[in-house]
C-alpha cells in the first residue's frame, strides 16, 4: 500500500463519515451567524470554519502518530491496510452492536469550556472568529473523529498522522457545505436515515480494506501488492 494511499483512506472516511457529521455537527453549521453577510462574505465565512476545522483534525492527528511512533511494531505498518480495516470494523460492531446507543464516556469537565468558548465566539463580529469556532469544533467529541484518531495513531507517524487527519477533514466538507446552504431542505427523517446506513458504510469499507491489505490475487478488490509496496516509510 503507498502512502498516498493513507490519505485517500482518510479522506474517504471523512466522507462516509460526512453521513454522520449532518446529524451531528449539521445543526451547528446552520447555526453559523452568516444570515447577515453577503454572498461572497457567507462562502468565505465557511472556508475559514472549515479552514480551522481541518486545522484542529491535523493538530490531533500529529498527536496520535506521535503517540503511534511510540509503539515500536513495525508490523503495524507494513500492514496498514489490514490494521485501519480491523479498526473500523471493530468500531462498528463494538458501538453499534455491543453498545448500542449508550454514550461515550464523559468528558463534560474537558468540552463544558470549549462550549461556553464557542457561545462567546458565535456573538462575535470578527471574521476571524470563524476560524476559531471551526478549530474547537474539531475537539468537541464525536466517535468518527475517535475512529480516524486511531487510524491516524496507527501510521505511527507524525506526517502520516497530521495528513490522515487533514484529508479526513477535507472529506467531510462537501456534506458540511451542503447543510450550510441547503440544510432547511433537509428533513430529520431524512438525516436519520443516512446515520442509520452509517455503519453499513463504514463495515463496508473496513472489510475492503482488510481484504485489499491481505493480497488475495481478487482484481480490483485485493490485488497481488508489489514487495515492498505495502510498506509506507515516512516515519519521523
Amino acid at each position: 500500500m503507498y502512502w498516498y494511499h493513507v490519505f485517500e483512506i482518510g479522506f474517504l472516511m471523512g466522507l462516509l463519515g460526512s453521513v454522520h457529521c449532518i446529524g451531528m455537527c449539521g445543526p451547528l453549521v446552520m447555526a453559523l451567524p452568516i444570515s447577515q453577510l453577503s454572498n461572497v462574505k457567507k462562502v468565505g465565512s465557511i472556508f475559514l470554519y472549515h479552514l480551522g476545522k481541518m486545522l484542529s483534525y491535523a493538530s490531533l492527528g500529529v498527536l496520535f502518530g506521535l503517540i503511534g511512533s511510540w509503539f515500536p511494531i513495525s508490523i503495524v505498518q507494513a500492514n496498514l491496510s489490514i490494521v485501519i480495516g480491523c479498526i473500523m470494523i471493530v468500531y462498528v460492531l463494538y458501538v453499534f452492536v455491543v453498545k448500542q446507543k449508550k454514550e461515550f464516556i464523559k468528558l463534560n469537565f474537558l468540552y463544558n469550556p470549549i462550549v461556553n468558548q464557542l457561545g462567546k465566539l458565535f456573538k462575535s463580529r470578527f471574521v476571524l472568529s470563524f476560524v476559531l469556532i471551526g478549530f474547537l469544533n474539531g475537539l468537541l467529541p464525536c466517535g468518527m473523529v475517535y475512529l480516524a484518531l486511531s487510524s491516524a495513531m496507527a501510521t505511527q507517524s507524525i506526517t502520516q498522522g497530521g495528513l490522515f487527519m487533514l484529508f479526513f477533514g477535507l472529506g467531510t466538507m462537501p456534506a458540511l457545505i451542503l447543510v450550510s446552504f441547503g440544510g432547511q431542505f433537509m428533513s430529520l427523517v431524512f438525516r436519520k436515515r443516512l446515520q442509520n446506513l452509517l455503519p453499513v458504510f463504514i463495515f463496508g469499507m473496513g472489510l475492503m480494506l482488510l481484504l485489499r491489505g491481505m493480497n488475495l490475487g481478487i482484481p480490483y478488490l485485493s490485488p497481488h501488492a508489489k514487495i515492498g509496496s505495502n510498506i509506507i516509510s515516512c516515519h519521523n
